[in-house]
């Protein structure tokens, strides 16, 4: 008989194997399949979310997770939420605590500082403000990353997210009308000196509260690569130099501190000087690939909280640790 590919088979499959504790082996046999098909098709009930888990930890786990990366990174607070199945999941889950955190944040007059990122777009998503505030701006921190969006990744450019971010509250905006990278040091230079720039520029000393996303340590997931303006041996190069921390386009070593990179004096971003200065400043990310930005923001002293998923402490933990 022809296996049947539909949800109520995989559905039966998964009871089987999680409820009736049948062996792969065992369900292989009883649908003609091989084992190799049945831990597909069981991989694939969780993305169909045929099957979700959930882990019951105890009940003051999360608060003593954040008090660790707290110590560890030696910020004034750390925010923690549960990984999910999927990296989209998971970044979902920070970005529903961040947009919380954002509204509870932003009162009369506040400049709210904010770089590009998916987790930051993602918080686009959940931001629904309630009450009216008055007088309050949203300003880009990085330039454009690209002239389209990066469609497999999904990436806006920040112009666009702030003046999203800005219509949910009837707020103003500053947009960076920039590139996010150029050719030659002596480009930017000459970029800064236009009236429009500098105006904008000026903004970052005056903020309020930055919202930053976290860049990955994985040259392929790296935004200077996905957007173009870098190879991936490029990419590859600054990560294997030690160089794999990205905050906001600026590339650290792991304890924070600077060195010259191909991108010296060539991206277009907040000076993470403006950053450091700034009592409010906090990083979002998932997963183990943000763990290193995160520990060279922090250690820099340019990230003061943080909003991340489960994977990505434990994944700081244990860098921290070894």
């Amino acid at each position: 008989m022809q296996f049947e590919e539909s949800r109520e088979t995989y559905a039966k499959i998964a009871t089987l194997y999680y409820i009736a504790e049948k062996s792969q082996n065992e369900i292989a046999q009883i649908f003609h399949i091989s084992r190799f098909k049945v831990s597909r098709i069981l991989k694939r009930c969780r993305t169909l979310k045929i099957i979700e888990f959930h882990i019951n930890i105890y009940s003051d786990y999360y608060a003593k997770l954040e008090q660790q990366i707290k110590d560890l990174l030696i910020i004034e607070q750390a925010i923690i939420v549960p990984s999910s199945v999927s990296p989209q999941e998971s970044k979902e889950n920070v970005a529903k605590m961040a947009a919380n955190y954002l509204q509870g944040k932003i009162t009369d007059g506040s400049n709210i500082g904010l770089s590009w990122g998916s987790t930051i777009q993602l918080i686009l998503k959940f931001f629904h403000p309630h009450t009216q505030v008055h007088n309050a701006q949203f300003v880009q921190l990085s330039g454009n990353v690209c002239s389209n969006s990066i469609s497999q990744e999904g990436y806006l450019d920040g112009s666009y997210l702030v003046q999203e971010f800005a219509s949910r509250m009837q707020a103003g905006w500053s947009a960076f009308q920039v590139p996010y990278i150029v050719q030659t040091p002596i480009l930017k230079e000459l970029l800064y000196q236009e009236p429009q720039i500098v105006e904008h520029v000026s903004l970052f000393s005056k903020l309020d509260i930055a919202i930053i996303g976290i860049g990955s340590s994985n040259p392929e997931r790296s935004v200077s690569y996905l957007s173009g303006y870098l190879s991936l041996e490029e990419t590859t190069k600054l990560v294997e130099d030690g160089m794999g921390a990205d905050i906001c386009g600026t590339r650290l070593m792991a304890d924070g501190q600077f060195r010259d990179t191909i991108l010296t004096d060539r991206v277009i971003t907040v000076d993470l000087k403006d950053l450091k200065n700034l009592s409010e400043v906090c990083a979002v990310g998932a997963g183990g690939e943000k763990a290193l930005s995160f520990i060279a923001g922090c250690k820099g002293g340019y990230i003061k909280k943080v909003i991340m998923d489960e994977l990505c402490a434990l994944s700081i933990i244990r860098k921290l640790e070894d």
